[in-house]
């Protein structure tokens, strides 16, 4: 009789102790959360991939600068719109114009 009634205090217990995982999981802060946690963490480290290329761009054109002076007076002449002598520059607008 003892044993039996063991065995059933034992089930009960192990009924229990599963019904609270199963509903821990199952809450806001369970599996729901993590699911949530794990897709916010792709997300940053394909930003934090995206920002590392635009940093090694960047270092790579300040490089160039640096080294080339060719290129230093063209992206001069262009970010400031400036001509050599004897230069002509045609200035082309990047936006349509309006219509009429």
């Amino acid at each position: 009789m003892r044993s039996i009634l063991r065995n059933l205090g034992l089930l009960m217990a192990f009924g229990l102790i599963t019904f609270s995982v199963a509903a821990y999981l199952r809450s806001p802060v369970g599996i729901p959360a993590a699911l949530e946690k794990r897709d916010k963490v792709r997300i940053m480290e394909e930003e934090n991939q995206r920002l590392r290329e635009e940093l090694q761009n960047h270092r790579e054109f300040i490089q160039k600068l640096d080294t080339d002076q060719q290129f230093r007076e063209k992206k001069v002449r262009e970010l400031y719109n400036l001509q050599k002598r004897n230069e002509q520059m045609i200035i082309v607008p990047t936006t349509p114009p309006a219509a009429h």
